[in-house]
């Protein structure tokens, strides 16, 4: 082989390597491509998923909950809750609470009214899990003055409602509250209160025994 055949070849074997070490340097490192792969399959089965709930006729955006058993523990407290409204409404008993000395009438237990001068606006109350606590209103009790709306917000994937005990002056259901799968922001529930009094509610959903109050002035 001459020599000039040979520096030939070293100079094309030179130029070929200088390609590949500069398309590596500038393409993605193994890492990189590992990853970008990780993300796509989760968001590939994000979307199966939504699909498949779509396909079952079923709302992709909220997390599908069983609603209390009839013969569980936590329908019968919430059947003795509303007996109670109920009993409380039709004979027009008034049960009087502490703190501030205010009524309540026709709900479903004793209501603690808070102390201070009451809130008005948009009142927040949050629907949060404690650990062994389970879920609970935050606050418990909330005392607004009339015309006053009170946003209840969960930013759980399980559902939460809040629902009027039946047989007092004011209620309500806002059905389940629940966070979507693709939803940024919590998912919440607002409701005016214009008729004074004390109001108790509690949650429709399983393992959701908690329950709450709104007094209006």
């Amino acid at each position: 082989m001459s020599i000039r055949t040979r520096v030939i070849l070293v100079l094309a074997a030179t130029l070929a390597l200088t390609t590949i070490m500069a398309a590596c340097s500038s393409g993605p490192t193994t890492v990189q491509i590992v990853e970008t792969t990780k993300a796509q399959n989760k968001l590939d089965n994000a979307e199966a998923t939504r699909q498949a709930v779509i396909d079952a006729g079923g709302d992709p955006d909220a997390t599908v909950q069983v609603q209390i058993d009839d013969d569980s523990a936590a329908a019968a407290a919430n059947a003795d809750r509303a007996a109670t409204a109920t009993a409380l409404a039709a004979e027009g008993i008034v049960s009087e609470g502490v703190g501030s000395g205010e009524l309540a009438q026709g709900a479903a237990f004793e209501v603690v009214v808070p102390d201070g001068a009451a809130e008005s606006g948009v009142i927040i109350v949050e629907i949060l899990t404690f650990g062994a606590e389970g879920t609970k209103f935050v606050p418990e009790i909330v005392k607004i003055t009339a015309g006053s709306t009170v946003k209840w917000t969960n930013d759980r994937r399980s559902a939460s409602s809040s629902t009027a005990h039946p047989g007092q002056a004011d209620e309500w259901d806002s059905k389940a509250i629940s966070k979507g799968t693709f939803d940024k922001e919590p998912a919440s529930f607002e409701y005016t209160f214009n008729t004074v009094g004390c109001f108790t509610y509690q949650s429709q959903f399983s393992g959701d025994t908690n329950t709450g109050a709104v007094c209006v002035e």
